[in-house]
């Protein structure tokens, strides 16, 4: 089987692992899937989805126009040079 072929083909088992009681080794043996297959794709399933998570924050952002910023200078003590 190539990589690709290994790969489409272990994102079903995975959440099905996961739902079910038993521990990852139980499940290999009962679906005849070789453990360290199954463990390289489920921390390359993790990580794709732990980047995406980490990539999709929300940032605060405060918009500033310019008479913002020259009143916020004025307040300050600052003067404005045009």
């Amino acid at each position: 089987m190539s990589p690709s072929q290994n790969k489409s083909a272990m994102q079903d088992p995975i959440p099905q692992w996961q739902a079910s009681s038993l521990t990852q080794v139980e499940y290999c043996k009962a679906h005849d899937i070789k453990p360290h297959i199954f463990s390289y794709y489920k921390k390359q399933f993790s990580s794709a989805t732990s980047s995406v998570k980490q990539s999709s924050q929300l940032v605060p952002v405060k918009l500033v126009t310019e008479d913002t910023l020259i009143g916020s200078r004025l307040s300050a003590g600052l003067s404005v040079i045009k």
